[in-house]
């Protein structure tokens, strides 16, 4: 057995009081990293879902039966958890309404009717129906609200340190929405202002901690929001 003199013994205990400091983390500041950080599997299947839905919406817009297709077997290819905070709505706005996420099914649905009955299309559709991997890459969680218009949707998540946070919103009306990812300092770190249907933002946190989604609807109408993050 090796045994340590007086010597040694306080050397080794100065030694990790200095090396301490630098491992602590004091939280202070902007809790976003300037390098990307390794996608994990959580973080990999919110990204497909997001563009999944960003497929759908070119699909929809173009009439592409076939392009809807892809995304019906991207979104599919996920297995989502429904959240159960729904945060909280601030703002002027009043209503209520009704809030859906886009699920494969109803991708394979819009499908067939973009379809016009083109044989070769709908049994493409059947063929991609029956061979869906009924969610195969999990890791994704899904919450869904009704928003009504001049009002802020604010939902809290935590993120681990060194991992990515995913987050996607889709919108299911016209109305203008602003995606703003804040940390628990109150810094914004991401925001998608594009007003596209399917908005995307991805946050590398430093330390694990709290971060707020928000989805904020400048229209006067209400729309549902499904926000997925990992």
């Amino acid at each position: 057995m090796v045994k340590l003199n007086k010597k040694m013994a306080m050397a080794l205990v100065a030694a990790s009081m200095i090396a301490a400091p630098s491992i602590a983390q004091d939280k202070k500041g902007t809790n976003l990293g300037d390098k990307d950080v390794p996608a994990t599997e959580s973080s990999k299947a919110v990204d497909t879902l997001a563009l999944g839905y960003r497929l759908a919406d070119y699909a929809r817009t173009n009439k592409d039966a076939r392009a809807m297709i892809v995304a019906a077997k991207m979104v599919d290819s996920i297995t989502v958890k429904e959240g159960t905070d729904k945060g909280k709505i601030e703002g002027t706005g009043k209503g209520t309404g009704s809030a859906k996420g886009a699920t494969a099914a109803d991708l394979f649905a819009e499908a067939k009717s973009l379809a016009n009955g083109d044989a070769d299309i709908l049994a493409a559709v059947e063929a991609a129906q029956a061979e869906t991997s009924k969610g195969v890459v999990g890791g994704a969680i899904r919450t869904v609200q009704y928003v009504p218009g001049q009002t802020t949707w604010t939902v809290r998540f935590a993120a681990r340190g060194g991992e990515p946070l995913v987050v996607g919103a889709r919108r299911d009306s016209a109305t203008p929405v602003d995606l703003k990812i804040y940390d628990e300092n109150g810094n914004l770190v991401c925001q998608d202002m594009s007003h596209n249907v399917t908005l995307y933002c991805r946050v590398n946190p430093i330390w694990t901690g709290p971060f707020s989604v928000q989805a904020i609807n400048h229209g006067d109408s209400g729309t549902g929001i499904a926000l997925v993050t990992n």
